[in-house]
This record gives structure tokens, C-alpha cells and sequence, in this order.
């Protein structure tokens, strides 16, 4: 039986992905046989179901959808009458895009975004570079800022250790005397360090800053957040950092910050269980402005706490009181950070955020200037998340601009790793490419490392993830120079990956310096730069990147010549592309060679382009090829074929990007 129907092919669903509201979607279903009586198609939309008759054109079963007015996920199968049985029609096991199977059961569903149609993101974040930085650790601007900051930290009875050598290791074990470790050890890293460090971000071609939270805490990561509208004094004064953002954005950089919002420090302001602050807390009184902001359990020492930290108790953040605190008040915590120049903010947890308030979160922080970001801590694929019994909001167009992406960092990090195949990652890639909505498709924050997650370098250079390891054997970790070798080479591929798949790459403070590290603590060490050489390299593809449009707003398609090799084409029609500027007609090829050997990888540029849009064929057959370009990748031989296919020869563990266009 020749069936098929495949929704990462235009001749088989149109428009491709993610879709807007009240927008009309054709599905074709390639159906020869005339044994085949009818077929329908079944959707599901939240709780409800309904089946369509599809219509006979030639080969093809048609259906035109017209989709719900209301933002969600629906779902869909094929039901196929053939002779004297009913079959099935949908993806493969543990898929949801990209050709089907026949089944003869009900089978799982293809999966259509479809998100508000008024959703944008800003321009200039789709596709910008990133630089994420754990303040405490960058960089010694002012040490006197270190000094005032530790004093004032120890008047209010903390614990404070000072690293006086900026090289000396991370506390990781108890403080003598005390039973549990806190992460209570200071570097010194400021404000006045990053405004130093601008020229270095602009060498990388860095277009935001993110920075891990900067407001007063106890601890050195400051998620215990102790007063939302001061810097910590450690970091320096809400001057620095107005001034960070002000010099930032003279040199074309914009700073997000951390927004921890689902709970605060127990010793804060607004709780003040020790008594460190002159305000009446919520632990003191139920007098206090704070007492609502927060859920207690009949006394005062038994509260609501994130994941059971007694540290950390969480916030009603329904209650009208906190909201105004926080998003909608004229003295609110937006509105504070806003006015000293924040133009992005970035939710810790944002799965413990209800999607009202995410929303309400959105509206307040683009409120006078719609090209702040909203950036969402997710860890899988947000279109289909569910968290607290409910299926979440925050994908479809009110709620975020963006997420992290760290299903990318596993896909990546695995296939270099030699988990999984080329056609593994292909199949991946597409399913984000195909269920995001493409405003967030493009900014999506495609990190490789972060201040939760082991640094690339010592994943790819181990081939482990860090489990199972004890916190001294963490500590004590030298790579030997095999695993730096190999670390090396595939960190260089890492950041390949980065800089040619759509979104915003994100480099994590010092995996461009070639900076080694497991889990927390131990991924927060000290910046260094340990490689210049891949700083270097760093420097190269970041530049091709701002160089070329293609590979910030081009279309993408993803290919797998062989189990080993990964192709990702970029191109920009300027006749038909959604961010499209006249003129400029452009294709870039990418491959990436994971394995030790070398190999041959041929590439069909047209069956690539073809699937896409057919006015993309149109573009494609008219389109003069100069000699190739190759931009990046040492010893790579390239030739373009009679049929404009490319040929590459690939040497063990490389890349190349070949300019076609």
C-alpha cells in the first residue's frame, strides 16, 4: 500500500508548522490505492475530538482545516477505510513529526502548534549571540566592593568566606562546625568587571548579556533573594548597574537579568526570619505589608517552601498584593529594573509560575517598550508542558518570548558524544523546528552549559554527565590530555552547532576559554581562559554568524547523509522569506563530522529546498552558483556536482560551512 503523509513536507501539510489562530491548514494525504473507500481525519483539541472526511484529488485524500480562535495543541491521525478493515494512519512510536506509519490501532497523533496570532518577539533577540554570566565569577572590577559588601554581609550575621586568590578552588564541603555545606564563599566578581569586560563581548559578537541574579542575598548564587530593588553590595550599586546598561547599549549589547519570583530568601526583607532587617517581616507579624505574600500552616515555623527548604519560602503569586509588588505597581520590582535599563528579564522556575501571571508578567515588562524579552526556565519542550495538573500556556504567544532550550544541549551533547545517530538529532531538530511558533522558534536560547548543568567541555571530553560522582571526585578532576584532545575537538563542534541552528546561541562565561567543570559548585569556578586558541575559534564563528543573515534568519533544513554526519542548510529567499530584505539571496551548508573516521557526505541541495515552500523550488532553480565558499573547516574538500548537489570530504571529528549563495 502506498500511504503517506509527512508534516515536514509542504505537499503533505501547508503551511508547515506551528500555525495562528483562525488560520486555515491543508492536510494531504498520498493515498493510490483503490482499495481505499475513504479517510478521515481525527483531531483533538484539549477535551474535544472531531473527525473530518477528507476529499479525493488524484493521488491524494485533502482536507482543509480551519483552526480553533483559542491558543493550544491539537492533535491529529488519519482513520483509512481500505477493502474490508479500518487502518490507521500517524507517527512513529515516541515522534510526533515527520513521516508516518500504518497502524492497526489508534495510533499517537501529529502534533499542530497553534499559538495567538499577535505573538512577535523582539527582532533583535532572534538570532542575537548570548552571553551568560555568573556574577560572583567573572570578574574583580573594584575589590573594594568585595571588602564593603563581605562587611556588610557579616553585619547581619552571615557567614561570609572571602577568596582573597581569585584562583583558589570553590567551596564545595561544611564550614568547620557546621553540618551542611553553603554556598556562602565570595570571589569578588562585579559590575564594574563586566563594564570593563564590553570590549571583550563585543570581540564575540555578543548582542545580550544574561546575568544569574544581582539582587542582595545571603548566598553567592543570590536565588535566596533578600531585597528585590538592591544590587548585592558584593556586585556594587544600582548605579553600576544602570551605568552597565547604558555603556552596554552604546556598543550594541543589551543585559537581562534573573527574576526569581516564586519564592524568596527566608532571611529577606520581606520574610525576616532572623531579624536582619529594620522592616516587620512576614515570619515576625501578620501585620507586616509582606504577610499575604505568603501561605502558613498554623504557626509561623510551618510555611509553604520551595521544595521543602525552610530557606526559601514560596509566594501566593496570586495574591493581589504580591502582584503589585512585584508586576503592576507604579513602585513595583518590574518597574524599578526597568527603569535602570534592564531590557530582558529571565524566570527562574517559570514552570512554578501560574500562566496568568506569566501573562500579566509580559504585559508589565513591555509595557513602554514591547522589545524587552521574557525569557522562561523550561527544561523540555514547551509547547507540550504540563506542570501542576495543567497544560501550560506560556508557548502559544501571551505568556513568553522565549525559553532555555536544554533539550538542545542533551540532543547536541549526545550525538558528539556518540549517543544516537545523525538521523536521532535530524528528527529532533525538526520536531522543534515544526512545533515551536516560529517567533519563539527563533529565539529559542540554545545553550550547551549552565549554571544547573556540567560545562560541554568536560562532557564532551569524558563522554559522562557527571552522575554518580561524588562532590571530592568532582573536585578533583583533571582531564588527562587525550580527554582535553578530544574535548577540544568536539567543543569546537558544540559551537558550530550553535552558531547555524535557528535561535540565539547562548556561551556560558568561559566555555569559549575552554573552562572545565561538573555540577554546582563546580561549574561556577572562577572565569579563566584556560585555551586562547578556542577562544580564538569562538571569535571566528561568532563573526560568521553576524556576518551572514542566513544563519540568524534564514530557513533551515536538517539532513543526515550518514549516521555520523549532521547537515544543516540555511538559506534566505528573498522573495519568499518571513523576515525576508530584497537581495538578499543566500545559502549556507553545514556539515558535521562526529566520528573518528574521515568521510565522503553528499548533499541534494534541491530535495532539500523543495520540501519547504514551492516558491523556494522556484527561487532555487533560478539562482546562479558561484565557485563554493567554504567559510570555516580546516582540510575539507568541496565541489558542487552537475545536479547542484554538494560533495564534501570530511576528516575525522570536523565541520565546514560552505557559502553557496
Amino acid at each position: 500500500m502506498k500511504i503517506e503523509h509527512n508534516s515536514a513536507r509542504c505537499c503533505y501539510r501547508t503551511p508547515l508548522g506551528a500555525v495562528r489562530t483562525g488560520d486555515l491548514v491543508t492536510l494531504r494525504l498520498l493515498a493510490e490505492d483503490p482499495q481505499i473507500r475513504s479517510v478521515r481525519v481525527k483531531t483533538f483539541f484539549y477535551e474535544d475530538s472531531t473527525e473530518y472526511d477528507m476529499t479525493r484529488m488524484d493521488r491524494f485524500f485533502v482536507c482543509d482545516l480551519i483552526l480553533p480562535q483559542s491558543p493550544g495543541v491539537l492533535w491529529y491521525f488519519f482513520v483509512i477505510s481500505y477493502a474490508d478493515k479500518t487502518i490507521y494512519y500517524g507517527p512513529p512510536m515516541g515522534r510526533t513529526q515527520g513521516e508516518g506509519v500504518i497502524y492497526d490501532q489508534p495510533p499517537a497523533s501529529f502534533q499542530l502548534t497553534v499559538y495567538d496570532a499577535s505573538f512577535q518577539t523582539p527582532e533583535w533577540f532572534r538570532g542575537t549571540i548570548m552571553y551568560q554570566i555568573f556574577p560572583d565569577r567573572f570578574k574583580r572590577g573594584d575589590k573594594k566592593n568585595l571588602e564593603r559588601g563581605a562587611a556588610y554581609h557579616k553585619s547581619m550575621g552571615r557567614k561570609v568566606v572571602v577568596h582573597e586568590n581569585w584562583e583558589e578552588p570553590v567551596l564545595y564541603q561544611p564550614l568547620e562546625g557546621e553540618k551542611y555545606y553553603a554556598p556562602c564563599d565570595f570571589y569578588g566578581g562585579d559590575l564594574r568587571g563586566i563594564i570593563d569586560s564590553i570590549p571583550y563581548f563585543q570581540s564575540l559578537g555578543v548582542g545580550v548579556l544574561y546575568l544569574n541574579p544581582i539582587v542582595e542575598a545571603a548566598s553567592n548564587h543570590r536565588y535566596d533573594t533578600g531585597n528585590y530593588k538592591n544590587v548585592d553590595p558584593i556586585l556594587g550599586t544600582p548605579e553600576d548597574f544602570k551605568e552597565l546598561c547604558e555603556k552596554a547599549e552604546q556598543a550594541g549589547i543589551r543585559v537581562m537579568i534573573d527574576g526569581v519570583y516564586s519564592h524568596t530568601g527566608s532571611d529577606s526583607l520581606y520574610f525576616n526570619k532572623l531579624g536582619n532587617y529594620l522592616s516587620v517581616g512576614a515570619y515576625q507579624s501578620e501585620r507586616s505589608p509582606y504577610y499575604s505574600w505568603y501561605t502558613f500552616l498554623g504557626s509561623r515555623d510551618s510555611y509553604q517552601c520551595w521544595w521543602g527548604f525552610d530557606t526559601l519560602p514560596e509566594v501566593n503569586e496570586l495574591n493581589p498584593v504580591w502582584q503589585k509588588d512585584i508586576i503592576t505597581g507604579s513602585f513595583s520590582v518590574f518597574s524599578y529594573w526597568k527603569q535602570l535599563g534592564a531590557m530582558g528579564i529571565r524566570l527562574d522556575v517559570a514552570d512554578e509560575l501560574p500562566d496568568s501571571v506569566i501573562e500579566l508578567m509580559r504585559s508589565s515588562l513591555k509595557e513602554g517598550n514591547p522589545d524587552r524579552v521574557l525569557l522562561g526556565e523550561v527544561w523540555e519542550d514547551a509547547t507540550t508542558k504540563q506542570s501542576y495538573g495543567a497544560k501550560r500556556q506560556y508557548a502559544l504567544g501571551k505568556g513568553l518570548d522565549t525559553v532555555m532550550n536544554y533539550p538542545f544541549k542533551n540532543a547536541v551533547l549526545g550525538f558528539l558524544n556518540g549517543y544516537g545517530t545523525a538521523y536521532d538529532l535530524q528528527n529532533f531538530l525538526l520536531s522543534q523546528q515544526l512545533n515551536y511558533p516560529q517567533p519563539m522558534y527563533y529565539a529559542l536560547m540554545n545553550l550547551v552549559s549552565s549554571h544547573d548543568e556540567p560545562r560541554a567541555r568536560t562532557v564532551l571530553a569524558t563522554g559522562m554527565n557527571g552522575e554518580g560522582l561524588s562532590c571530592e571526585d568532582q573536585a578533583e578532576f583533571v582531564p588527562t590530555a587525550d580527554q582535553e584532545a578530544r574535548g577540544d575537538k568536539l567543543m569546537r563542534l558544540a559551537g558550530v552547532f550553535q552558531m547555524t541552528v535557528p535561535g540565539t546561541p547562548s556561551i556560558y562565561y568561559g566555555d569559549e576559554c575552554g573552562m572545565h567543570g561538573w555540577k554546582d559548585p563546580f561549574n561556577r569556578q572562577p572565569f579563566a581562559v584556560k585555551d586562547p586558541e578556542l577562544v580564538e575559534f569562538f571569535r571566528s564563528i561568532t563573526a560568521i554568524r553576524k556576518t551572514y543573515s542566513s544563519l540568524s534568519r534564514g530557513k533551515a533544513v536538517f539532513l543526515a547523509p550518514s549516521d555520523g554526519v549532521i547537515g544543516i542548510v540555511r538559506y534566505i529567499n528573498a522573495y519568499g522569506d518571513a523576515f525576508k530584505k530584497a537581495g538578499e539571496d543566500e545559502m549556507i551548508l553545514t556539515l558535521i563530522n562526529r566520528s573518528n573516521e574521515p568521510v565522503s557526505a553528499e548533499v541534494q541541495l534541491r530535495s532539500c529546498v523543495e520540501g519547504i515552500a514551492s516558491d523556494d523550488l522556484v527561487w532555487f532553480e533560478s539562482v546562479q552558483f558561484p565557485q563554493v565558499e567554504v567559510l570555516c573547516g580546516k582540510n575539507t574538500s568541496v565541489c558542487i556536482l552537475p545536479d547542484r548537489s554538494i560533495q564534501a570530504e570530511m576528516p575525522p571529528c570536523s565541520f565546514c560551512m560552505i557559502r553557496l549563495v
